[in-house]
């Protein structure tokens, strides 16, 4: 009997693999996304296939759906620290609306459901490494709380739903999964300084030896499909057990690509706590460990944005002067981005003080501002999907006063 699986957030960066894994044993996949984040090239392969489709939908809204599941996996989730810490509050739906409809389903058709949860759950950890017995040193009122308190929501209603209701739940926290298929617009270390070093730029890091536990995607999906074919609720943690310092990880990276250097500083583009996994309980419960060395994960992700990287167009934004004067200094705004919406989240990550002129919570064009690639409005093209070669400009239009 052909499996029937549905994927909350499937047209993302895990989400397209985890597809694409499904798809190769043979079940029938469908995949639940509002394309908020764009998108991925991955998507445009699987929509070839015949026993994969796409549901453009937002889960934080009820999705009546009545066909029988085997599994439903829920990945949506906004994701990539500056994003969720500029955007709590559509962080925070996507993890209880957005986790309660999820659940839902899998209630309503005696499904299995898998959740993936984060390693945020355990904020600033006082003990390393972490097992899934510990309960965390998180701050409900910091700036990463909306992601935070979204993934302690998930495990406490999937937990809930289990007592309740005797839902088939099961709880993932992955760590730091990286591999092939991320956009250069990624923020998250690994594709940030692959991008940096294939620029040919200095990679600036803070706290060198500070340790991150570098997953990768495949290794990661996999444990990702034994948990779905377990019935342990976890939480299970997924993640490399040996972590990988800063430093070592920038000087890898710029290696494998052949340029760019690495400097220590006082500031760079390194944040967030250092975590890494006791990953026994993956080990005991699902026979799980990961599998591919790092060097190996580097250099598939290395080939594969470089491809992304030449393949992306130079854009230039021309804004409205009232918008320039809200930003510091006078910046050159340009970027190089595969298409608008990949463009556009640029610029609001850099200057989210334009991000209320440009986008909503749900990361589509706001109706009081136009967007023009020279002379189309890019709302007659394909939307934030619209593809950008060469070199373009996007000039910003308020539609009405006042915007």
């Amino acid at each position: 009997m052909t499996e029937q699986i549905l994927v909350t957030g499937g047209a993302g960066f895990i989400g397209t693999h985890l597809c694409a894994a499904l798809l190769d044993r043979g079940a029938q996949v469908t995949a639940v996304d509002n394309l908020s984040a764009g998108r991925l090239p991955a998507l445009a392969e699987l929509q070839r296939h015949d026993r994969f489709r796409l549901v453009e939908h937002d889960i934080t809204v009820p999705l009546d759906w009545e066909a029988p599941l085997t599994a439903v996996v829920h990945l949506a989730s906004p994701i990539g620290p500056a994003y969720v810490r500029d955007h709590p509050v559509s962080t925070l739906m996507a993890g209880s609306a957005g986790t309660v409809n999820a659940l839902e389903i899998a209630r309503r058709q005696r499904a299995r459901i898998v959740l993936v949860s984060s390693a945020e759950v355990y904020g600033d950890p006082t003990v390393q490494p972490q097992p899934e017995t510990y309960t965390g040193n998180t701050d409900p009122v910091g700036p990463m709380s909306g992601y935070q308190e979204a993934k302690r929501f998930l495990e406490a209603m999937a937990t809930a739903y289990r007592r309740e209701y005797d839902v088939n739940t099961g709880i993932i926290r992955p760590f730091n999964v990286y591999g092939p298929g991320m956009l250069p617009s990624d923020r998250r270390v690994v594709a940030a300084f692959a991008v940096q070093a294939l620029a040919g730029q200095e990679l600036v890091v803070n706290g060198p030896d500070a340790v991150r536990s570098l997953c990768y995607v495949d290794d990661f999906v996999a444990g990702l499909i034994a948990m779905m074919e377990s019935h342990a609720p976890g939480p299970v943690n997924l993640g490399a057990g040996e972590g990988t310092a800063i430093g070592d990880l920038a000087k890898l990276v710029v290696a494998t690509v052949g340029s760019g250097s690495v400097r220590t500083g006082a500031t760079g583009n390194l944040g967030g706590a250092a975590r890494c996994p006791d990953i026994t309980l993956a080990r005991d419960t699902l026979g799980w460990k990961p599998t591919t060395a790092l060097e190996h994960g580097i250099r598939a992700t290395v080939d594969d944005m470089r491809t992304a990287v030449d393949a992306q167009a130079t854009v230039r934004f021309d804004v409205p002067s009232a918008w320039t004067t809200l930003l510091p200094g006078t910046p050159e705004l340009h970027c190089r981005a595969a298409s608008v919406g990949a463009a556009l989240h640029w610029l609001t990550d850099t200057y989210p003080v334009l991000a209320p002129r440009l986008l909503s919570p749900q990361g589509q064009l706001v109706p009081w501002t136009n967007v023009y690639l020279d002379q189309d409005n890019v709302r007659d093209l394909n939307g934030m999907d619209t593809a950008l070669t060469g070199e373009v400009t996007l000039t910003a239009l308020p539609a009405m006063a006042g915007g």
